[in-house]
């Protein structure tokens, strides 16, 4: 049965390829898949979904293909939370003829210390780690509606589906790799992310599409830090610009052109590359709308890391917290958010941020820019 199942599924795809002739090499359109969507919504973070980061990032890389490379089309499988099937999203760019297929998706795991950007192309998974992560991305044809018929019976799950896709050795292979390593190039260059490389697996979305394609895991959404920057709009705008600086340099390549490549701060609103950290010894109390003065009254914060080396506090992990600041202890150095002149308001932020994904975060009170316990700030508000 499962033989009679493997000649069907590679009848079916050369039947889909069939209809679709290699067109002459010139990037003049591109594809964005954003992954997931609707009632699947993907990887679930603290504090955000797959579907929302995968969105935000793919209409920001539209918008600077649209503004830099004139003369390319963009077109997205989806702008809205919209669930699209996997051969939908292939087939939209088959019968577009395209010239690039990018599928964004972030990555995750069980284990909160695995990090990193990484792209793949199509290809024999020869790792259990990769297999894995085309598992989690294909399984969503388990859910559509008639994926038997759809798929001709492929299960994502079955061993023999990565021989099957071995054999099968597409056309655009070496493209794809190409294009995956400029990529792995730009984000490793623009980002301070750890760069887990360019890798081969079996994913349908990437199997299906005529024309080179890859599909990039931008971050982890299971990583505190990375989640947090995954959803800062820095963050997003450093992602999309090394995607689109890869573009331009697989373009002049494949084109033979020799266009200027925009540096990454050009991609970036000047609201966003030049956002000012928050002043860390006057700060505002937005509840009770009153300056505090480091230096003449008990300040508490809300701690949350703990780190051996100083870190600007800029740093893309702090992107999405406020009134920052640091100072070291016994060799340590520690940050904090937030500056309140109640304990009381205090709290009320410790818990915001740890519904937030800051499960450690916990009060700290200072006094003339020095560490107190809480007990001896109480005393000295009384």
């Amino acid at each position: 049965m499962k033989r009679c199942i493997l000649i069907f599924f590679v009848l079916w795809v050369i039947t889909a390829f069939g209809g679709y002739a290699q067109k002459t090499q010139v990037i003049d359109k591109i594809v964005i898949d954003p992954g997931h969507g609707g009632d699947k919504p993907g990887a679930i973070g603290s504090r955000s979904k797959e579907k929302e980061i995968t969105l935000a990032v793919s209409l920001k890389l539209g918008q600077l293909i649209k503004d830099n490379l004139q003369g390319v089309d963009v077109l997205f499988t989806r702008t809205t939370d919209k669930d699209i099937d996997l051969y939908k999203r292939s087939q939209l760019a088959n019968k577009s003829n395209a010239d690039l297929f990018i599928s964004i998706h972030c990555n995750s795991s069980t284990s909160k210390e695995s990090k990193g950007f990484e792209t793949f192309a199509m290809g024999f998974a020869k790792t259990a780690e990769n297999i894995a992560v085309a598992k989690k991305e294909n399984a969503e044809i388990l859910t559509e509606l008639n994926y038997q018929k759809n798929y001709d019976g492929f299960d994502p799950n079955a061993p023999e589906n990565n021989i099957l896709f071995s054999l099968y050795q597409t056309a655009y292979m070496e493209s794809s790799l190409k294009f995956a390593d400029l990529i792995q190039k730009q984000f490793a260059a623009n980002t301070t992310m750890s760069n887990r490389g360019v890798k081969q697996a079996n994913f349908v979305v990437l199997f299906q599409s005529a024309m080179p394609s890859v599909l990039i895991e931008i971050g982890f959404i299971s990583n505190k830090q990375e989640e947090a920057y995954l959803l800062s709009d820095k963050g997003q705008y450093e992602i999309a610009g090394s995607i689109l600086r890869a573009i331009y340099e697989y373009k002049n390549l494949k084109d033979n052109t020799q266009l200027t490549i925009p540096k990454l701060q050009a991609l970036i609103p000047d609201s966003i590359y030049n956002k000012k950290v928050p002043e860390p010894i006057i700060t505002k109390d937005t509840t009770t709308a009153t300056t505090i003065d480091d230096t003449a009254a008990v300040v508490y914060r809300v701690q949350m890391l703990s780190l051996p080396e100083k870190v600007a506090l800029n740093d893309s992990r702090f992107a999405d917290l406020d009134s920052l600041w640091a100072y070291q202890q016994d060799g340590i150095w520690k940050y904090t958010a937030g500056s309140f002149n109640r304990y009381g308001l205090a709290a009320e932020y410790q818990t915001a941020l740890k519904e937030r994904g800051y499960k450690d975060a916990f009060v700290v009170a200072f006094y003339k820019g020095k560490r107190i316990s809480l007990a001896e700030a109480n005393k000295l508000n009384k």
